[in-house]
């Protein structure tokens, strides 16, 4: 059974990381690392569910050698409530990674890869813009199968963080969630996997540092300064900062600790 779940975000390094824990012998990443289990487009018309969801965790076991750690590493199983929920659900006993990246170069990233992958055609500063009005259109339609704008063009949405660690803290408890930034990753390899392999009890291995992080084609507009500023401008209004996501990470911790007494 999956009882790790690197949940997200997306382009904040969660291939680097699933790239790095699967060199561990005590760990094995299901193949392609993500499964999909919960946001799959056909989970919410399943009639057995949680078949469903074996089905999609079982058929990238290949290469499995009973290692204590299953790790599912699908990005926007944390930014949807039903996802988060349905994963939380399946394995109560699961621990929980996340991994935040500056929201601002976070939706930049992401508005490159989905240019890419041709799910984008407006310059980015317009793709900012019309991205409420995309994603309020979705949202009506209940439209979440792959390519949707829920996924594609939700480039200032997913750095929404602070509700996204309140619902994650809501339904697990803070000992079985790791929150890491992606600069410790990128800058402090060594102390952050020591970090991480402490969070999942289990012993020290070295594992090299690589260069994982994808770089995507860089699609320029002459108006994308302005839709930096946009962005900028965005989280500010939203209250988006590392300093509000450490103190309500640390609220949390401690609310923990008066819990358990420790």
């Amino acid at each position: 059974m999956v009882n790790l779940f690197i949940l997200g975000v997306q382009k904040a390094g969660t291939s680097a990381l699933a790239n790095f824990l699967s060199q561990h012998p005590a760990v094995f990443v299901l193949r392609g690392k993500e499964a999909h289990a919960f946001d799959h487009p056909q989970y919410a018309a399943q009639t057995d569910k949680q078949a469903f969801v074996r089905r999609q965790f079982q058929q990238r076991m290949q290469g499995y050698q009973n290692q204590p750690i299953v790790c599912d590493a699908t990005p926007i199983t944390i930014y949807k409530q039903g996802f988060l929920q349905d994963c939380v659900a399946w394995n109560p006993d699961a621990r929980y990674i996340l991994i935040l990246r500056d929201p601002v170069e976070r939706a930049i990233s992401h508005y490159q890869m989905s240019r890419g992958k041709g799910e984008e055609q407006r310059c980015m500063l317009l793709a900012f813009l019309l991205e409420p009005w995309r994603l309020w259109r979705a949202h009506k339609k209940q439209k979440w199968e792959f390519g949707s704008p829920l996924r594609a063009q939700s480039y200032l949405s997913r750095g929404r963080y602070t509700q996204q660690l309140q619902r994650l803290y809501r339904l697990v408890p803070a000992s079985k969630i790791l929150v890491l930034e992606q600069t410790e990753l990128k800058q402090a390899h060594r102390q952050t996997l020591l970090k991480i392999f402490e969070f999942l009890d289990i012993h020290r291995h070295p594992i090299a540092p690589q260069t994982v992080f994808a770089t995507e084609k860089r699609y320029h507009h002459w108006s994308d300064p302005l839709a930096l500023l946009y962005a900028k401008l965005y989280f500010k209004l939203k209250g988006e900062t590392p300093a509000r996501w450490r103190q309500l990470i640390q609220h949390y911790q401690q609310q923990a600790q008066i819990t358990t007494g420790d």
